[in-house]
């Protein structure tokens, strides 16, 4: 039950005043929001902890932090890089509540321990006018990856996926290593690499034809900026093990990247065209259908592994990580499944053609897909790029019915997922939170404007929360934007999503105003899920009773 004394904080007297002149059509309301907590309850096994950051603008205004949770869970409050807690919650009764301000501004946590013998379930609250930016910082299990075995020569791949399981089958691997000097222009049989050998870039073209790297991973290819260092050509073709090397051209690093072909900036006296897309070169270049990657490490350039016209291809269990723009880069995939990869970093500041700057961004993003369709992206691991996982549908190129499930996005300086003017795809047990050892949130847990999107079951821990995002991205553009649940799931963040809606959201302005008593029941409802985190702002909540809004 969410209690009564989460209210009694000096915070909310600061808003007395704007209580008392609702009087007691709002006084009712306060104590109503009691299913809050359940919508928002957590489950936590025996012996283990929930880390909770939170941020503090250090200006010694009051903090106040409630655990519902049964004797024999603890309660400690962290200050930045602290292993010891200032303070420890004061149990009353079925909540532990810890009061106090500080005068330094940083990232704070709240810890909460279960030290009973069996799991139980705690919500948490963390109030405060200079609080914001309240989340749970989980710690990701390394990205699942296919179980490998060798037979007839062949690599077989047995891939865990939540759609079922694949089983693939690469070409025989040669049982000699190519030495670099003895590769031809083209090549259009199987390679194997030699220990310790530099490699120069690759051209491969046939089908059922494969690169494997040695068995201690010491070989690399080396490559640089605006080409890809191997491209294969063809269908039924498999890149596994190899190491890769790459570097960004000149006047692509700390460069505003363009996803298109072609970008153009009105500077003067003339407009600046930038080529983009695939020109930018990188690691690997897949051209065909039916192609595997596996267990491959591209690092340095500006894509790892980029995909065009691609139908039913795998992308398994591959580090494209520190790289200058884009890990994965697709356009016009279709039906191809993309699980167990890691797209860490890859991101850097720049500054655009007219002068603009960014810290960070500038069209980044750990996997990105233009006109995309039916793929599968799963179990993925991404920290700090730009965006994690993005689906640009600007310029006509909506990438529409991908599915999202069980990927990983830690610190992401702007949206975890972005999807833009698309439609039909689907979030579905991911995890949008704080960097585990740094801190570093996320800002964004998704974006979605212009798209129809099904949320399932997700776990959102972002600067920006998840109905702060729907209102942003609702109100980014005119084209509908549409938050729908996935079967029987329901959105505590979105009033209007239903298993089976009609009406979108950016439909709300011309609905019909409620009635009073109506009004205040929806207002009550749209903030309530907000009300146990740092969106916590009754002057918007008053704000809703005073204007007239979607039921």
């Amino acid at each position: 039950m969410f209690h009564s004394s989460l209210f009694q904080t000096r915070r909310l007297l600061t808003l007395g005043a704007l209580l008392f002149a609702f009087g007691a059509v709002l006084s009712p309301q306060i104590a109503s929001p009691a299913r809050a907590q359940q919508e928002t309850e957590i489950t936590l096994l025996p012996g283990q902890e929930h880390i909770w950051r939170f941020e503090y603008k250090g200006d010694k205004t009051e903090i106040t932090v409630v655990a519902e949770a049964p004797e024999g869970v603890e309660l400690g409050v962290y200050e930045p890089d602290a292993t010891e807690p200032v303070g420890r919650g004061t149990r009353r009764g079925n909540e532990m509540v810890w009061v106090g301000k500080f005068r330094a501004p940083g990232v704070y946590r709240a810890i909460v321990t279960n030290n009973t013998p069996g799991p139980i379930l705690y919500s948490l609250a963390v109030l405060g006018e200079s609080v914001s930016g309240v989340g749970r910082i989980v710690e990701s299990a390394p990205p699942q990856n296919a179980n490998v075995s060798t037979q007839g020569g062949r690599i077989n791949l047995n891939v865990n996926l939540p759609t079922g399981n694949r089983k693939l089958t690469s070409p025989i691997v040669p049982a000699n290593c190519t030495p670099a000097n003895a590769l031809p222009p083209i090549i259009n049989a199987s390679v194997k690499l030699c220990p310790n050998e530099i490699y120069p870039p690759m051209h491969f073209v046939g089908n059922g034809i494969g690169l494997f790297g040695d068995d201690a991973r010491s070989a690399v290819i080396n490559g640089g900026g605006r080409q890809f260092v191997v491209v294969m050509e063809g269908t039924g073709n498999w890149i596994d093990g190899v190491v890769i090397q790459s570097a960004p051209d000149e006047r692509d690093a700390g460069a505003f990247l363009c996803q298109y072909d072609e970008c153009i900036f009105p500077t003067q006296p003339e407009p600046t065209k930038i080529q983009g897309g695939i020109a930018y070169g990188g690691g690997i270049l897949l051209l065909g259908n039916n192609n595997v990657a596996h267990n491959t490490t591209v690092r340095g350039g500006t894509i790892g592994v980029a995909s065009v016209d691609g139908y039913n291809n795998f992308l398994v269990g591959n580090n494209l990580s520190d790289l200058n723009g884009w890990g994965n880069f697709n356009i016009r995939s279709r039906n191809s499944v993309f699980a167990g990869n890691t797209f860490n970093r890859d991101d850097h500041p720049c500054t655009t053609p007219d002068g603009r700057k960014f810290e960070n961004g500038c069209e980044t993003a750990g996997w990105v897909c233009l006109q995309c369709e039916q793929n599968l992206i799963a179990n993925n691991h991404c920290e700090y790029s730009g965006n994690c996982y993005y689906l640009s549908g600007e310029r006509g190129l909506a990438s529409n019915n991908n599915r999202f499930i069980g990927n990983y996005c830690a610190a992401s300086p702007n949206n975890c997922f972005e999807f833009t003017f698309s439609q039909g795809n689907t979030l579905q047990d991911n995890i949008a939170t704080a960097h585990p050892q740094t801190g570093a949130a996320c800002k964004y847990p998704f974006w979605i404007g212009g798209s129809t999107v099904y949320f399932g079951k997700n776990e959102w821990g972002c600067s920006i929360g998840p109905e702060i995002a729907i209102e942003h991205a609702i109100a980014s553009t005119n084209v509908p934007t549409i938050a729908r649940a996935l079967g029987d799931y329901s959105l505590p963040f979105v009033t209007n999503a239903q298993p089976t809606p009609q009406v979108s959201a950016t439909s709300a302005a011309v609905a019909p105003s409620p009635t009073p008593e109506t009004k205040i029941a929806k207002c009550n409802r749209r903030f309530r899920a907000a009300l146990f985190f740092d969106w916590l702002k009754l002057s918007a909540w008053a704000e809703c009773i005073l204007t007239p809004r979607l039921p």
